[in-house]
């Protein structure tokens, strides 16, 4: 979620200091190495969860080969940029001017691969606090480097640089802090130890490779597709409002113990019973959620980026439309029932799908072809392949897997009450943050009694909800 919110927030200061064109092939640069790096990373980032939890003897030298082998990684990038590799690039981009950007692919490959170990080393290490304090960090020292660089050099060549700095800061902080939560060992390297993390991590870095190119694939293809200008504006809006992460991962965690306790003991319907309460649950945040922000999405593109980003709203719009599927955690339920070959294979075809597609729909809709060729395969193939798996792991009808009456009355609660905010907003005029407001203020309230009155949700489960986010009164 923060690494979202750093984004979106550094985002909403450069598209006011920057050119549209500028912009564009910052974003590209970034696009481009987040692109190239699972390449090279093959799962090593990884390998620490596994590798230093069983190594009491010489955690040290773990931690080194891991790093040795991720800055090999780095290497690989920085020579594809040595041989041309960013003419190459800059000219599938249509962009002349990304070739000085991706210049930097060099220096930065070799601080941003190592300082991939820094979660894996420190979660292993049992330093949670410290980690969380290391990601806070980390990104606001970003973020303030790049805005600062940017504000006196409005250039996509100062923001990269900005990038680069703070990677490399953070790249020497973290590694400090991974050495000093390894036990004190032996720290020198070994050739088999070496080996025995490449053979490890390959298996995972498949599977990370096929998750990154599919999360990235759409802006890779308006981005060859489309002028830089039009890129600049889609990559903003094709975003997934940081919410979400939050709930599923919350729910996730919760519920991915049972799933396979009850799995083990038999309990196909006890599974089904948790995945229904699971979807029923996290639908009162997304559906709403999903509404409420399809109506204020011009408002708010404009506030967060600007007048000239308001066709950003219908990427943002599009891929609002994948939140009920994301009320339920396929991969959990599948995981928890002993096999994650499913999922892998769902992901290789659909990344094939949303290739042919995406490029095919860019050809015929422009930048907005790209986001519905994302949601369409999601919905005419990854859905129905995922439910396959689920009625036959689960031994029961596909229907009954959703809660369907629970899902209705939360999207019939969302739909009234976005429907009157969207009357509201139509009949006012109040400029962009106020009706950002007056959208919140009319939804609010409407969707809660809707929720009640519906029977979605009662009064206990929405004080429950409110005080998540809201303190309650303290003592006196």
């Amino acid at each position: 979620m923060l690494t979202a919110l750093v984004a979106i927030l550094s985002g909403a200061v450069l598209t006011r200091l920057l050119t549209q064109v500028d912009f564009g092939t910052y974003r590209q640069g970034l696009l481009a190495m987040s692109f190239a790096v699972p390449f090279v990373a093959l799962g090593l980032d990884r390998v620490l969860f596994v590798f230093l939890p069983g190594e009491p003897e010489r955690p040290r030298a773990v931690l080194v080969e891991n790093l040795i082998l991720l800055v090999a990684g780095g290497g690989l990038l920085t020579l594809f940029a040595a041989v041309g590799g960013d003419h190459l690039l800059a000219r599938r981009f249509n962009n002349p001017g990304l070739a000085s950007i991706l210049a930097w692919f060099a220096p930065y490959a070799l601080f941003f691969l190592p300082a991939m170990a820094v979660s894996g080393c420190l979660m292993a290490c049992q330093r949670a606090q410290t980690l969380a304090a290391y990601n806070v960090i980390s990104r606001v020292i970003n973020f303030l480097l790049i805005v600062a660089l940017v504000w006196f050099w409005r250039t996509p060549t100062a923001a990269l640089l900005g990038v680069l700095m703070g990677t490399a800061i953070n790249s020497f902080a973290g590694g400090w802090l991974m050495w000093r939560a390894c036990p004190r060992s032996d720290w020198h390297p070994s050739a088999a130890g070496l080996r025995r993390q490449i053979a490890f991590a390959i298996p995972l870095g498949l599977a990370s490779l096929v998750g990154s190119l599919s999360q990235s694939m759409d802006q890779m293809i308006v981005s060859l597709r489309c002028t830089t200008a039009q890129f600049a504006v889609y990559t903003v809006g094709a975003m997934e409002i940081p919410l979400i992460g939050v709930i599923t991962g919350s729910i996730t965690s919760v519920v991915l113990v049972d799933y396979a306790r009850f799995f083990r003991e038999g309990q196909l319907d006890e599974i089904v019973r948790l995945v229904q309460l699971a979807m029923s649950r996290s639908a009162l945040i997304l559906l709403p959620a999903m509404m409420l922000l399809w109506v204020l999405a011009p408002f708010l593109m404009r506030v967060l980026y600007g007048p000239a980003y308001a066709w950003a709203a219908v990427p943002f719009r599009i891929y609002l439309l994948l939140l009920p599927v994301r009320t339920l955690t396929f991969g959990a339920v599948i995981q928890a029932t002993g096999s994650s070959r499913p999922i892998l294979i769902q992901s290789l075809l659909s990344l094939g799908l949303s290739a042919t597609a995406g490029w095919v729909l860019t050809g015929w809709l422009g930048p907005a072809g790209a986001a519905a060729a994302s949601v369409s395969v999601t919905y005419l193939f990854v859905v129905p392949f995922l439910i396959l798996v689920l009625r036959r792991r689960l031994n029961t009808p596909a229907g009954a897997i959703f809660p369907w009456a629970a899902l209705a009355r939360t999207l019939s609660a969302a739909l009234l009450a976005a429907m009157a905010s969207a009357l509201v907003l139509a009949w006012g005029q109040l400029g962009n943050v106020g009706s950002l407001l007056l959208g919140v203020t009319v939804f609010v309230p409407i969707v809660g009694y809707a929720l009640i009155k519906f029977g979605a949700m009662d009064r206990d489960l929405l004080r429950s909800l409110v005080g998540r986010f809201l303190p309650g009164p303290t003592a006196g």
